[in-house]
């Protein structure tokens, strides 16, 4: 396990480090200035810098927790893959017609109760709060027009 881990995180932080790299260097194209009179890119000419540092630190951690493992790679569960883009399909055809909060609640319930294996009232639980949740923040706070379906909301 601890090696699929490594592997995962040395390839995400390559990934970072490019995007780290690209923000530094449209940074630089923009003008950076100086601390006393930042131009354009100052912020992100030093956020592309933090982010490479970042990266870099995971990236020699997941190096050395590589070399220290000698286990091998899990056995990948096909079928559970296959049931979750399946799922996350039906969730993208059903999402206009039923609405946002019931195809996610039905959703989540799902990949708790199914895939991950909680119990059928957590799941219930947490998918319901989930839903609740999201609803909330991008409906009535940020006033994000969400899919309401035949159920209204």
């Amino acid at each position: 396990m601890k090696r699929t881990k490594a592997i995962a995180a040395s390839a995400g932080t390559l990934f970072w480090i490019v995007v780290g790299l690209l923000a530094s260097y449209g940074a630089t194209r923009l003008g950076v200035g100086s601390i006393t009179d930042p131009a354009a890119g100052f912020i992100f000419f030093w956020s592309g810098l933090v982010l490479i540092v970042l990266s870099l630190i995971v990236f020699v951690d997941a190096v050395r927790s590589f070399e220290n493992t000698l286990q091998q790679l899990p056995e990948i569960n096909w079928p559970k893959i296959a049931l979750v883009l399946f799922a996350l399909l039906l969730y993208a055809f059903f999402l206009e017609k039923l609405g946002f909060v019931f195809t996610t609640f039905v959703l989540m319930s799902f990949l708790l109760g199914c895939i991950q294996g909680a119990g059928w009232f957590r799941s219930f639980a947490v998918a319901g709060a989930a839903a609740a949740t999201t609803y909330a923040i991008f409906e009535l706070w940020l006033k994000i027009r969400l899919p309401k379906g035949i159920v209204g909301f």
